[in-house]
């Protein structure tokens, strides 16, 4: 039996972060139509949605945010920005490995700067009823094995220290939850890659096409969507010499946008059809075998935001159907 945390020495717990950390975490909000949850950050435990299932935009926003300063320069000087050091409490087993995935797509071929910057300082501690695994970016793990006992996995250096404190004890009797879960037939289809290259044309994208909204909400909502465009701000003055000053930013873009796909005199994917099989593709064939992964965790955000109901799972679903019915 491994270290462990009673349900009840929770609070105090996070109150000791929060006194060295700046702490963020799932937080319960009310809309005129429903309960959702948002990362945001926290100063007691109480605030705390664990459990949470969804949040609109995925902790992504912490490491790549929608709008974020590269540099500033000022009078011939460049500055890079500092980045906060903080803690995510809470996050589920899914984002977990959103992370997990989305850090080694920032690290290879080449290391992407800013991200690592920014990644590594901060910590993440998931919460959640399944067990660990190892494809999960965190300093700690939690699973809840029963109503007053989380189990503790230390992944990192800050992780074996955390599990130091007095709360964390050993030998305690504890259950077992049900955590029985299975991947996603439809997502971890082994010959998914291979069919969805071969659908390029398939009627299903047209009829997608009639029903996408071309507002790129998949891909914001997406934890590892990473589309980007970057921009220039110029102070512009008399005495350019002495007073030019300005940044250089970047904020989130979209595939899924008509003139993401523009370059010089021409439009690379001018039709919307075009441009939802090259997010499939992306996901489903590009990435497992760029870096042996899909680019989906089957959170459901972008099934859950799509304001025009567009369920992924459906789209995949009749291309390996109709794949079935060709052999």
């Amino acid at each position: 039996m491994g270290l462990s945390i009673h349900t009840n020495d929770l609070p105090r717990f996070v109150s000791d972060l929060t006194k060295s950390w700046a702490v963020y975490g799932p937080v319960e909000y009310k809309t005129s139509i429903k309960t959702q949850h948002r990362f945001q950050k926290i100063n007691h435990f109480k605030e705390l949605s664990l459990g949470y299932g969804q949040t609109i935009t995925p902790p992504k926003k912490y490491f790549l945010p929608d709008k974020e300063v590269l540099f500033k320069y000022k009078q011939g000087k460049i500055s890079l920005p500092e980045n906060d050091e903080m803690v995510i409490f809470g996050l589920s087993k899914k984002d977990g490995e959103g992370i997990f995935y989305l850090d080694k797509v920032m690290s290879k071929p080449v290391e992407e700067e800013n991200y690592a910057r920014r990644r590594k300082n901060i910590k993440l501690i998931v919460v959640d009823n399944l067990p660990p695994s190892n494809n999960l970016s965190c300093d700690l793990y939690l699973q809840r094995v029963d109503e007053n006992h989380y189990q503790a996995f230390p992944y990192s250096s800050f992780g074996g220290n955390l599990i130091k404190e007095s709360y964390f004890v050993r030998d305690q009797s504890t259950g077992t939850l049900s955590t029985r879960h299975l991947p996603d037939e439809i997502v971890f289809h082994p010959r998914l890659d291979e069919i969805v290259e071969n659908s390029r044309n398939h009627p299903i994208w047209d009829q997608l096409a009639k029903k996408c909204l071309n507002c790129g909400i998949c891909t914001y909502v997406c934890p590892l969507c990473y589309c980007f465009e970057i921009d220039d701000e110029i102070d512009i003055t008399k005495d350019i010499e002495k007073d030019c000053q300005g940044c250089r930013y970047r904020e989130w873009d979209s595939c899924m946008l008509p003139d993401f796909n523009k370059v010089t005199f021409h439009n690379f994917r001018p039709e919307p059809k075009d441009r939802i099989y090259n997010w499939y593709y992306h996901k489903f064939v590009r990435m497992p075998r760029e870096y042996g992964f899909s680019g989906c965790i089957d959170c459901g955000r972008c099934v859950s935001y799509c304001p025009a109901n567009i369920n992924f799972r459906e789209v995949l679903k009749e291309l390996i159907e109709d794949d079935s019915k060709q052999k």
